[in-house]
């Protein structure tokens, strides 16, 4: 399924701009993953982007969804197995899961531990794709269909509601 939003299209080449003049989006932080970095778009709101709260360097840190900011917005697809971790740029840590329908992202340590792996066919040029949990078979979704900044970032029971799909855009 295809789908795409000028509006979005418009922001990313902006937030594009801006990096390539050193401005807005210059970060600290330091690339752990190899591969191509993106930012991860939900498709319930095109001016919001996956986000580690706070830009934490932390265990447990929640991941949220938050309008254009730093490199805790960053992530990378690295292969594990068949399989993928997103590891966030700026504190190396992945998108972790516990595996309850509900219960907010947060990030960890990468192990390669099946709560850390994905199945997704995201990739930087804003296409729609969902992103499945290999530990629970549920998938990432902004909870409750919140079009909010702040929003908890879980998972949830497909649906194929407008918050159960994300687009990547390279950063």
């Amino acid at each position: 399924m295809f789908r795409i939003s000028l509006r979005k299209l418009a922001l990313t080449a902006t937030a594009a701009a801006a990096v390539l003049t050193g401005g807005l989006l210059a970060g600290s932080g330091t690339a752990n993953a190899s591969g191509p970095h993106f930012r991860i778009a939900p498709f319930s709101n095109e001016f919001l982007y996956l986000d580690v709260a706070g830009g934490s360097y932390d265990n447990g840190a929640g991941i949220i969804q938050w309008s254009l900011s730093g490199d805790n917005q960053v992530f990378t697809l690295q292969p594990s197995g068949s399989h993928f971790e997103l590891v966030n740029r700026m504190s190396g840590k992945c998108v972790t899961t516990n595996g309850v329908a509900g219960a907010q992202l947060y990030q960890w340590d990468c192990s390669g531990a099946v709560n850390q792996l994905w199945d997704t066919s995201l990739t930087p040029g804003g296409t729609l794709y969902n992103i499945r949990s290999v530990y629970s078979g549920l998938y990432v979704d902004v909870s409750g269909g919140s079009v909010s900044q702040g929003a908890a970032i879980d998972t949830w029971y497909w649906n194929d509601g407008n918050n159960q799909w994300f687009a990547a855009f390279g950063a």
